[in-house]
């Protein structure tokens, strides 16, 4: 049982005394840091129930992520803001693979977001929808009826308005229920 013991011992000192020796490029610590860094913040989205939370979490977000860019960098770079000890090519290398986790962090980000976002996208263009239909039939009582119900579908949109990582398909809709809706206002404007 000793030799046993005393045998693994003397592997686990060889794989210490071996990693003392080697140097971990600058490149693996920070692209290790920063995976890690994005796949917390994942699972803390993963977490997030409500529009309001959503909201909280990434102004908070955006904070912690430029105070862990400019920590992480901090050890690397010299006094003229280029990293050190790195190639061109590694460089490159590096900021793709940077950009990638990021990148993969956006999407899910902004399919969290369409989450609390579509069902406010489809009250909007309901809201509209029903506007719209109102002034087409001329039925103005109908009209400012529903000028209620489009209010508070374009307050549920006002939080979201300084998010800029919304899906595309979501916004085209959001825009072009306001194209819609600002026709039928122009339309309705009179002439003078």
């Amino acid at each position: 049982m000793k030799k046993i013991t005393l045998a693994i011992a003397a592997i686990i000192m060889g794989f210490v005394m071996a990693s003392c020796g080697t140097k971990v490029a600058p490149t693996e610590t920070i692209l290790k840091a920063t995976q890690e860094f994005f796949d917390q913040a994942k699972t803390k989205l993963s977490s997030i129930q409500s529009a309001e939370d959503f909201l909280a979490f990434v102004n908070s977000f955006n904070k912690e992520r430029d105070d862990f860019s400019q920590n992480l960098f901090a050890d690397y770079v010299d006094e003229e803001g280029n990293i050190k000890g790195l190639t061109e090519e590694e460089l490159d290398e590096l900021q793709s693979k940077l950009s990638d986790i990021a990148t993969e962090y956006n999407k899910v980000e902004a399919n969290k977001a369409a989450e609390f976002l579509t069902p406010c996208v489809d009250t909007y263009e309901k809201a509209v929808n029903a506007l719209c239909e109102a002034a087409s039939n001329a039925d103005m009582e109908a009209f400012h009826n529903l000028t209620a119900d489009f209010e508070a579908a374009e307050a549920a949109l006002r939080p979201w308005g300084e998010y800029d990582n919304v899906l595309p398909e979501l916004q085209q809709r959001a825009q072009a229920a306001e194209a819609k809706l600002n026709e039928v206002l122009t339309a309705l404007t009179p002439v003078e």
